[in-house]
């Protein structure tokens, strides 16, 4: 009997629906015809292929219980955020040119001068000259092993394009 009650339900609703529709093709007879063609559409589809009834009946969250319950679509899903990359750490210009002290000076005197810097000035100079291209430094610790590593990228860019001459 309950089957019978459902059935009827579903009939008057599709009574209403038509009706809505004669109504709204009193005053505009186009969109009548498309929103019923639309209709007729995605019911045939709905029939034909359960997974896009499923998709339908959870898209308006329809009780499977209570047909004649009202139909609200679902609540939206808040889109997913997106993490912002934390803002970068502006490094301080660097204490010296070591391009020019390895020119002047040479290869001991840098050493001296970058060893005499702690770890945060080695790496302003390597920051402010572009010399990490790799990012090699931000692993390292030591005022020692940054002032080698330094000297030795100063020495290797400097004598870059040499074996052609």
């Amino acid at each position: 009997m309950s089957a019978g009650i459902d059935e009827a339900r579903r009939r008057v609703q599709v009574q209403e629906s038509g009706a809505a529709l004669l109504k709204l093709g009193a005053t505009n007879a186009s969109a009548s015809v498309l929103l019923a063609k639309l209709v007729q559409v995605v019911a045939e589809e709905a029939a034909r292929t359960p997974r896009f009834a499923k998709a339908i009946e959870d898209a308006f969250a329809v009780s499977g219980a209570d047909s004649a319950a009202v139909v609200a679509p679902a609540e939206p899903r808040p889109a997913p955020r997106r993490r912002t990359a934390a803002p970068k750490a502006k490094r301080e210009p660097g204490a010296f040119d070591p391009f020019e002290v390895f020119k002047t000076d040479g290869e001991a005197a840098l050493l001296e001068r970058l060893s005499a810097l702690d770890t945060d000035g080695i790496k302003d100079i390597i920051a402010e000259q572009e010399i990490d291209t790799h990012k090699e430094t931000g692993r390292k610790r030591k005022v020692d092993v940054l002032a080698l590593w330094t000297v030795e990228r100063v020495k290797a860019l400097t004598s870059k394009g040499n074996a052609f001459r």
